[in-house]
Parts: structure tokens; sequence; C-alpha cells
């Protein structure tokens, strides 16, 4: 399963993305997110195993970035300079 969710002891969700995400992931991830954001909970974005991902997808985790995510956690250099060139506001 490329998505894994934890609920923390601080009532975060946090979504960790594993292995190779496309765009077919992305109706798991929006179940995930509307359930936090009924239980008006923080959202972590955990990119530590991630593998492969499209730039779709990319686009889509920006949008996150820039809305329901909290905070992106043990990203892989390459991701983050790629999302830093498709946006110049991440600063993660």
């Amino acid at each position: 399963m490329p998505i894994l969710i934890r609920w923390e002891t601080d009532s975060t969700m946090t979504l960790q993305l594993a292995g190779t995400i496309d765009t077919r992931c992305v109706p798991d991830v929006e179940r995930a997110l509307q359930s936090a954001r009924q239980m008006h909970c923080p959202v972590v974005l955990d990119l530590g195993k991630l593998r492969l991902i499209d730039r779709p997808t990319i686009q889509y985790v920006l949008d996150l970035i820039h809305g329901d995510v909290r905070s992106v956690v043990n990203c892989p250099e390459d991701v983050m300079r790629w999302m830093r060139r498709e946006d110049a506001s991440i600063d993660r």
C-alpha cells in the first residue's frame, strides 16, 4: 500500500507516501484528508519512503502543502529540489 495513515498522540494525522506514487493514489489521499478535516486534525506528509512520483502528483502535493498539510517531513532531496523548481514559494 503506497499510503499509510498514522494517528499521532497529539491528534495529528501523518500520511506516509511510499514507493511509486501517481495520480491513482490521489483518491486515497483525499479520503484520508477528509477524515482529518472532519476531525479538525493537522496533517503531516511523510515522504521518507517515496521512491518515484510523477509530475501531476508533484503538483497535487504542492497544492496540499499550500492547503491541508501542516508540514512535510523526511522529503528526499531530489523530490524537494523538484518541488522548489515547480513552486518557488516552497522553502521546507
